[in-house]
């Protein structure tokens, strides 16, 4: 079985069942029988699709296509990598420790918000985009709203600009809080773009190209949405903000850092 500290156990997506050590090619859960695949760099741990609801995962796979592009095309500006002010400050906000969840950690082999964490800080990133390329932690592909772990794993689950990427994001938060240990928390860094916003000065051959599908509100998002939004969905998900940070970019964009814990009064 494969574990942090022994404690962390990968489970089948499907039934949640632990599943057995992962070793060869290819593993089969005991408790539904479904098999995971060993990739170059990770395991293929995504549920059947017959386990998905069929229409807005097609138009997600397309949106994860667009992904792929910009993360080739433009990764300083789509990924957590670089020197970037915001990604230092998430870094220091995030108060990374022991067993670290990573829930769309993106194709970068090293998030730069990664970089501050207490000695012996153990991550594990998830993301329907890795497995082909090598990293320096341990990465799995990997649905939001699928997790492949058992209950209470983590001491921390992080959502780095990935929350308005999901096509449910209540259920990727209540996964979320399933796999969290008692007295862990979830960081949730959330980009917002203000209704109106100008347009770039200068748009990009590869950006023009993407498709926007049907069903999504831009070439990389479900569904935006701002601070309010999120707030409101924290709450139905039964999650309390015990820390905030709100950082103003223009009159149009602006960043936000939520730290969320289970039924935790404000303030705590």
């Amino acid at each position: 079985r494969c574990s942090l500290r022994g404690r962390m156990t990968l489970a089948c997506p499907a039934c949640r069942t632990p599943l057995p050590p992962l070793e060869g090619d290819a593993v089969a859960c005991p408790g539904c029988g479904t098999t995971y695949r060993r990739l170059p760099h990770g395991w293929d741990l995504t549920p059947p699709r017959e386990a998905l609801t069929p229409g807005q995962w097609e138009v997600w796979e397309q949106l994860q296509r667009n992904g792929a592009v910009s993360y080739e095309e433009d990764p300083e500006h789509n990924l957590g990598v670089g020197d970037r002010e915001d990604v230092r400050r998430f870094s220091r906000f995030a108060r990374l420790h022991g067993d670290v969840l990573d829930v769309g950690c993106g194709p970068q082999p090293w998030p730069s918000y990664f970089d501050v964490h207490e000695p012996g800080t153990r991550f594990v990133g998830v993301d329907p985009l890795v497995g082909e390329r090598e990293a320096r932690y341990e990465r799995h592909r990997a649905l939001a709203e699928h997790l492949p772990f058992a209950d209470d794993g983590f001491d921390v689950v992080l959502f780095a600009g990935t929350l308005d990427h999901f096509v449910d994001p209540a259920v990727a938060l209540a996964e979320a809080v399933r796999v969290l240990r008692p007295g862990g928390t979830i960081a949730v860094y959330l980009g917002h773009k203000r209704e109106g916003a100008p347009k770039p000065a200068v748009s990009h051959d590869w950006y023009e190209a993407l498709e926007v599908p049907e069903g999504a509100e831009d070439r990389f998002h479900m569904e935006r949405f701002g601070p309010d939004e999120a707030t409101a969905l924290f709450a139905r998900a039964g999650l309390a903000v015990v820390d905030q940070e709100d950082h103003r970019v223009d009159d149009w964009r602006s960043y936000h850092f939520y730290r969320l814990a289970p039924g935790t009064a404000a303030g705590a």
